[in-house]
Formats: structure tokens, sequence, C-alpha cells
């Protein structure tokens, strides 16, 4: 009998309800929880992705201006290079390198005589002796012997915001007017044809006149080494923003300045500084830019009464 009573209680204590911790119930809950949920649902992905997107979208132009704002610093780094290069020449020889060279006058823009440039005579400052020793300036830059010269990618010479080719061209160029013109020993620019220019014949200033600026590419262009509108320019046009690659301007043509830059370009001043200048620039400031002995009072200088005096006079 009492064994019957014991085996009755055990069998009723097997059937009582298990005790659990608080923790134990949280662990069981979070389990169960897990595995009703295996995933995504198809809304929540969608608007996971759209999120994203609206994020990457808000970040991009962001991005973007960071990227050319680093292209801008490269570019002016490559500015200051070629200053220092022109000043070290003018401090060796006296005056600076000459625009282009050619037995007579005005240049066209077609690979056809003489025409060794400014800057191939900075090879030899801008680290690059070698190249500079290959250039031989008995022949003219399209001869056979200075091929290989005037076919090289040259460090530092290319605005990185400039994708296009050809390889081997250069995107700083000198001044050499303040209208469009061919370019030609009578011109008021710095770098001119078969004229040496010192610091003495830049009769505004160095400070007030420009020396280098940059140009937008096309598919015709001649090369670094050619003294063409490949590495002279004007201001006749303004500042220009946008080119036809494929069309081939006429001989004549030199060009004005211009980049891939929003809203402007770099001016580099023979004093060393370097300007961005909008697109924008009253014309009347880029001729007194360019010219290097006006002997005007530099418009950017003057208030905005005094323009408009000198408008209505």
């Amino acid at each position: 009998m009492n064994s019957a009573k014991q085996r009755f209680g055990a069998q009723r204590e097997s059937h009582q309800p298990r005790s659990f911790s608080r923790d134990a119930i949280h662990r069981i809950a979070m389990v169960n929880r897990l595995r009703q949920r295996d995933g995504f649902t198809l809304v929540e992905m969608l608007v996971t992705i759209a999120i994203i997107g609206l994020i990457i979208g808000l970040l991009s132009p962001a991005l973007q201006a960071m990227r050319e704002s680093a292209r801008q610093l490269t570019c002016q780094s490559n500015l200051v290079r070629l200053s220092l290069a022109v000043q070290s020449y003018h401090d060796r020889w006296q005056h600076f390198p000459v625009g282009t060279v050619s037995e007579s006058g005005p240049i066209m823009s077609e690979p056809v005589g003489d025409h060794h440039n400014w800057l191939g005579r900075l090879s030899e400052l801008l680290d690059q002796p070698v190249i500079g020793s290959r250039i031989d300036r008995s022949v003219g830059v399209y001869a056979s012997e200075n091929k290989t010269v005037l076919q090289l990618s040259l460090p530092g010479i290319r605005c990185p915001s400039e994708s296009a080719d050809p390889a081997n061209a250069t995107t700083y160029v000198g001044i050499h007017h303040t209208e469009e013109k061919r370019i030609d020993a009578t011109d008021v620019g710095t770098f001119v044809l078969n004229e040496a220019v010192s610091v003495d014949d830049v009769q505004d200033g160095l400070s007030n006149t420009a020396f280098l600026s940059e140009k937008l590419l096309d598919s015709y262009d001649l090369g670094w080494l050619s003294g063409t509108r490949a590495s002279l320019r004007n201001v006749g046009s303004g500042i220009a923003s946008d080119v036809d690659f494929y069309t081939n301007p006429a001989p004549e043509v030199v060009g004005s300045i211009g980049s891939r830059h929003p809203a402007g370009v770099h001016v580099l001043f023979g004093s060393g500084s370097i300007r961005f200048q909008s697109d924008q620039t009253d014309q009347r400031i880029l001729h007194q830019m360019a010219d290097r002995r006006d002997g005007e009072i530099p418009l950017q200088l003057q208030s905005l009464d005094q323009q408009r005096e000198q408008n209505l006079q």
C-alpha cells in the first residue's frame, strides 16, 4: 500500500509544470521571435534600397565637389612649378623664354616650320634634363629628330580636370595677345614670336600681367613642344568653358584661354601669384591682364563707382 502511494506521488510530481527563471524565459522568447523572422520582407528590402539610394544621391554632389577641389589644387601646384621654372629661366638668361620661334611670322597653327616654344626651353628647369638634351633646335619640332620628344606625355603639364586626348598635349599656355589674332612679334603679351621679353619690358608690373593660363583640348592638338595654338593663347574671346573636340580650327585661329574647371580658369601672373578668374570677368579686365605695357590703372583694383564713371566717359 505504501509503495503504491509512493508511485502515485512520484507520477503527480512528474506531471507538475517546470519552473523557469526570468532569463531563461527571455531567451526562449528571443529564440521564438528569431524563428518567426528568418529574413527581410519585400517591403522592408525595397525601403532599405530606397533609403540607400537617397543617401547616395545626397552625397554625390558633395563628393564631386571634393574631387574637383582636389583637381584644382593639383592644377595650381602645376602652375607653381611652371612659375618657378619661368623665373629661374629669367635669372639665368635675363629674359623670359621666347614664346615661339619661326623664320617669319605670323604663325600658322600647322605642323610646318620651326615652332620651338617656351615650354621646351623650360625642360631642364622642370627637372627633365634628359628630355631637354634630346630636343634638337637645329631642326623644327616636327622633324624626325624631335618626333620621340614631341610624342612624350610630360608630367605636370596637364590639368587633371582635362581628360581628353591627345596624351602628348599640354593644357597650360603662354598668353601672347589681348585680341584674337595670329601669333606675331608685335603682340603685347609676354610670350610672343622671336622676341625675348624681360622684366623691364613688363611695364605694367609682374603682379598685374598674366603670363600663363589654361586651354581646352581638341583632337587636332600639335603637342606640348609646338609653339602654335598648342601652347599659346590670347584672351580675345573671353574665358572658354566648352569646345567642339572634333572640329579642326582654321590654321590662322589661335583661340582663347579656358578650362574644364566649373565657372573659371586659373591664371598665373608674373609675380608668381595664381588667381582663379571667373568666366564672367569683364573683357576689359582680361585685356589689361594680358597686355604687359598698356600703362592703365588695373580695373580689377578700382571700385564699382570708378568703373561706372569710366563707362560714362
